[in-house]
């Protein structure tokens, strides 16, 4: 009787201690007030120079009043308000594609610039290559081209004990190049140049039209058509993984592209890793 009144009086004095700590974490959590901050820069006018070596003969929308409200939640989610302005701004590529950013006057220009980046290899991989093959022969909303500049290494397995140096590493290259001062002629420069200026990675995945004409074997092959073509005309600093899944959305077929080669087998990890080491002493 005497060890189970001990046992009942050392959980009470647990429990009681846990409360005690959770009451604390709590009334520190809402300690942490949400702060509202305001941004009212004049970017246009501020980096009007900046923006003409970027965007050549560029317009520019009416300025727009953003705001991202300010919540908190018990889970520990915390987010303080943040208003600034945003513009749209409407330019062309070297190959006379109409090209759409957004220019926020809440983050560094030059961070900003390197998205527009990817935005823009984005655009005129898919519009220029996949739906100028594809067309109607794609799942709409389904298919895309992401990439992937600078931190593409984002997996860390204990197969490989150079992960986590590759994650690391990839991240830290991506934050340099954010805060260098740098312009990049998004107007002018071709896209084989635009892609041999920084390490990056892009995913095409491409997924069949419930109603597509095409076989599996021809949607297939169009892919290996396009990355051909891809090839030849960016070069040897192209790295990309494609994947194809059918009408019902299941995998077909993956392949890699790796510093302008065509490559079987290697998987988007694989992939990953390849890229990071073709790069040693070159950018890291």
């Amino acid at each position: 009787m005497r060890t189970r009144i001990i046992t009942s009086i050392v959980a009470i004095s647990l429990c009681l201690v846990l409360l005690s700590g959770c009451s604390e974490i709590v009334h520190s959590f809402h300690e942490s007030p949400i702060k509202t901050y305001t941004y009212t820069y004049d970017y246009p006018a501020l980096y009007s120079d900046e923006l003409r070596q970027i965007f050549g003969d560029y317009s520019i929308s009416e300025r727009r009043d953003c705001s991202i409200p300010g919540e908190t939640c018990s889970c520990g989610y915390h987010q303080d308000e943040i208003n600034y302005y945003e513009w749209t701004i409407t330019y062309s590529d070297c190959c006379g594609q109409t090209m759409e950013c957004i220019l926020k006057n809440s983050s560094p220009l030059y961070a900003q610039q390197i998205g527009w980046l990817e935005d823009q290899l984005e655009t005129h991989f898919y519009t220029q290559y996949v739906d100028a093959y594809y067309g109607d022969e794609l799942r709409e909303n389904a298919s895309y081209c992401f990439c992937f500049l600078g931190s593409f290494c984002n997996t860390i397995s204990s197969a490989d004990n150079r992960d986590q140096y590759r994650v690391d590493t990839t991240r830290a290259y991506r934050d340099s190049i954010e805060m260098e001062e740098v312009t990049i002629p998004l107007y002018s420069m071709s896209y084989s140049e635009l892609v041999s200026r920084y390490p990056m990675v892009f995913s095409i995945h491409l997924v069949m039209n419930p109603d597509t004409t095409m076989s599996e074997y021809e949607f297939d092959s169009v892919a290996y058509d396009i990355a051909a073509l891809l090839v030849e005309d960016i070069g040897d600093d192209l790295n990309m993984s494609v994947s194809t899944c059918d009408r019902e959305h299941r995998s077909m077929n993956g392949f890699s592209i790796l510093r302008g080669e065509i490559c079987e087998n290697i998987g988007s990890e694989g992939l990953d890793r390849s890229v990071f080491e073709s790069y040693v002493g070159e950018y890291w």
